[in-house]
C-alpha cells in the first residue's frame, strides 16, 4: 500500500484498486503545507478516483459506518436462515426447504460482501481524511515527548 501523501494514490487490493480517494482540505494536507489546488491537481494526475470535500468525506464515512453496522447486525440472522430444517421428511418439504436454504445462503453471501465492501470503504476514507495517520502521529509524538523528559530519559 502506498503512503497517504498528496500526489500518491492510496492503493490496496480490493474493489477500490486503482481508484484513489482524495480529500481536499484534509488536516494532513494542511499540516504538510499542501494547498487545495495542489491536492486536486495531484488527484487529477492520478486519473480515475474520487475527490471529496471534508464535509462530503465525513458524510460518506458516517453513512458507510451505518451501512456496515446494519450488515453486521444481519449476519447472525442470515446464518440462522441457512440452517433451516424441513417440517417433514417428505419430498415436497425437503425440496422446498433446500431451495429456501440455497436462496438464504446467497443472501448471507451478499450480506457478507456488503460488509466487506463497507469496511474497505471506511478504511480508505479514514486514510484519505488522515484520521488514522493523525492519531498515529499524535501517539508517536506523545511517546517521544514522554521518553525525552525527566531524569530517566528514554526509560519507561
Amino acid at each position: 500500500m502506498a503512503e497517504n501523501d498528496p500526489g500518491k494514490a492510496i492503493e490496496t487490493t480490493g474493489w477500490l484498486t486503482g481508484l484513489p480517494i482524495t480529500v481536499v482540505g484534509a488536516a494532513m494536507n494542511v499540516a504538510k503545507g499542501v494547498s487545495d489546488a495542489a491536492a486536486v491537481a495531484s488527484a487529477t494526475k492520478a486519473g480515475a478516483g474520487f475527490t471529496l470535500s471534508p464535509d462530503e468525506a465525513r458524510s460518506l464515512l458516517d453513512r458507510a459506518k451505518r451501512l456496515r453496522d446494519n450488515a453486521a447486525t444481519m449476519r447472525a440472522e442470515a446464518v440462522s436462515l441457512t440452517q433451516l430444517t424441513p417440517p417433514a421428511q417428505d419430498p415436497g418439504s425437503t425440496g422446498f426447504n433446500q431451495q429456501a436454504v440455497n436462496a438464504f445462503t446467497a443472501g448471507r453471501d451478499a450480506n457478507e460482501r456488503m460488509y466487506q465492501y463497507m469496511t474497505e470503504l471506511i478504511e480508505r476514507l479514514e486514510k484519505a481524511m488522515g484520521i488514522v495517520g493523525e492519531s498515529d502521529g499524535r501517539a508517536a509524538a506523545d511517546v517521544k515527548a514522554v521518553g525525552n523528559s525527566g531524569a530517566d530519559k528514554g526509560m519507561i
